[in-house]
């Protein structure tokens, strides 16, 4: 992932992760996770360092240009506390609707709350899909003379009870249309709605999540974002983007997980040599090292895309959201089976934290959409790689080494439901012929590519059921060519990813195992980058 002067000035500034005291500490973020208390402290740090302004477009006084940009910066923050990330990143993941269609007037407000540091709430629950038994998301919007009245209840909504602004979903009942009102809960009478209780969660513990019940408050016409009866539409286009950047989180907590595996086993003796030198061992990290590298390609390649290809948001967003989680998850979780039972130690080895990041993972693989659902819309996108053949050198400029994107948000003003056709994809035999051909170590990766592009292509000729087995095999195939095809184009772009081989491998055959001189390239690497010049001794068994 590129490297952006502030994500490097703000780890700089937040200083070293194990010092015992201050925030942005592992102590403070396990302190914190062990009591499920807000990071009060973590957060005025960012507020201090300026964070706010860049979940504002600069258009509207903030410094928000980049959607990559933001990927990096929560993903360094992500990296010391997944909990403060999250929490600091929401006003940005909450006024999504209202940078793609807010008014003026509305944009204006929702962007001067962000930067004197209020927070807002968002609460997105997709029509399309059946509330599960239990849970009751029952937000009605009754039209009245001026505006709406709003009935019922919005559950599991994260900053509810602290929030300036709430962004909520409701249906019109006289319709049954939805609509995404922009609601000012210091303007509603405190008599008109109620906050429920707090919910305690397994991961990000600190994250106030509860819930909103409206009694027949009031709301003006002028709190509707975009259309009235067009919510739906909105919702889909803003889950779109918030998918995009919510691998941010998992990057963070997969790489510091790694790091701490990494700095444990090292030090670790077992029998009469080093938990390091064990084959096993040095296999399973070069493994998580080259999934790392894999993910934050994956996810600042659709980061770009998003600004650069809009249309193609319903496509990149799923890749993104789907892909980069999963591999962060497995991979923490495999990982902690080569700690054994140490790693649910509260204590001694960076306080503890890796138990915190692999609780954490597990929600972002949930958090605004789930696997299946991910693989699902992938599954309903399989048309636009069977239509009129896309131009593929239209994705071009987002795999350059150096990606000047549109500004952020006037990049997204073509921001779709659903995709017409699929320019990354439709690159692929170009593609492989070009790693065949400039590089015959890749011919075999490259083979691989073309195998699985062409049962791709099949299955897109006869689309299965998104919430089959077949249209989730479907899906899945899709990220993982779309995925693999990300890596290949910034390769041949220029950025030169040496470990391309075997990760085309991994991402089109999971689980395959990496070859012995793969395992000692990656393996030195991830030495290099995490023990400095002390990993010369780890680069040969002792």
């Amino acid at each position: 992932m590129n490297t952006f002067p502030s994500a490097e000035a703000l780890e700089h500034t937040l200083g070293d992760p194990h010092l015992p005291n201050g925030p942005l500490t592992y102590a403070a973020a396990m302190a914190g996770d062990r009591a499920e208390r807000r990071p009060h402290a973590s957060l005025d740090c960012l507020r201090g360092w300026g964070y706010p302004a860049f979940l504002v477009p600069a258009a509207l006084g903030g410094r928000l240009t980049s959607l990559e940009e933001l990927l990096a910066l929560a993903r360094v923050v992500a990296g010391r506390d997944p909990t403060a990330a999250l929490i600091a990143t929401s006003p940005w993941i909450a006024g999504v609707p209202v940078w793609q269609a807010g008014t003026p007037a509305q944009q204006r407000a929702y962007a001067d709350a962000t930067l004197r540091c209020q927070w807002s709430a968002l609460s997105l629950r997709e029509p399309e899909h059946r509330p599960r038994e239990g849970v009751k998301d029952t937000l009605t919007a009754c039209r009245a003379d001026g505006g709406y009245r709003l009935e019922g209840t919005a559950t599991m909504v994260s900053d509810v009870r602290m929030a300036r602004f709430a962004c909520l979903l409701a249906r019109e009942p006289d319709t049954g249309a939805h609509t995404l009102l922009l609601t000012d809960l210091e303007q509603l009478p405190t008599a008109g709605y109620e906050l429920l209780p707090r919910v305690s969660t397994h991961g990000v513990r600190g994250a106030d999540v509860a819930g909103i019940r409206f009694h027949g408050a009031f709301v003006p016409a002028s709190a509707v974002l975009g259309r009235p009866g067009g919510g739906a539409d909105l919702a889909a286009r803003s889950l779109a983007t918030i998918r995009t950047v919510l691998p941010a989180f998992a990057l963070g907590a997969f790489g510091t997980g790694l790091r701490c595996a990494f700095d444990f086993l090292r030090h670790q003796r077992v029998h009469r040599g080093r938990a390091i030198d064990l084959p096993p061992v040095r296999a399973e990290l070069a493994a998580a090292y080259l999934d790392l590298r894999v993910a934050e390609t994956v996810a600042s390649s659709c980061a770009r895309l998003l600004q650069r290809l809009p249309a193609l948001a319903p496509v990149s967003s799923a890749v993104a959201k789907y892909l980069v989680p999963h591999l962060a998850e497995q991979r923490l979780r495999r990982l902690a089976g080569v700690l054994g039972p140490r790693y649910l130690l509260r204590q001694d080895h960076w306080s503890g934290i890796f138990d915190k990041l692999l609780r954490d993972a597990r929600l972002f693989v949930l958090l605004h959409g789930a696997a299946h659902d991910m693989l699902g819309a992938l599954a309903a996108q399989l048309s636009c790689l069977d239509g009129p053949g896309a131009d593929p050198r239209r994705a071009d400029p987002a795999f350059q080494p150096v990606c000047v994107a549109p500004p952020y948000p006037l990049g997204l003003r073509a921001l779709a439901v659903a995709s017409g056709n699929d320019p990354v994809t439709a690159g692929l035999d170009e593609v492989c012929t070009a790693l065949r051909t400039h590089e015959p170590a890749l011919a075999g990766a490259a083979a691989l590519l073309l195998a699985e592009g062409a049962r791709l292509r099949a299955d897109a000729r006869g689309p299965a059921d998104p919430g089959t087995e077949r249209g989730q095999r479907a899906g899945e195939r899709y990220a993982r060519v779309f995925a693999a095809l990300c890596l290949a184009r910034r390769h041949l772009a220029g950025e030169r990813l040496h470990w391309l081989a075997p990760a085309l491998t991994a991402v089109l055959r999971p689980g395959t195992p990496l070859p012995g001189e793969n395992v000692e390239s990656l393996f030195l690497e991830l030495a290099m980058e995490y023990a400095g010049r002390s990993a010369l001794s780890l680069s040969r068994p002792a």
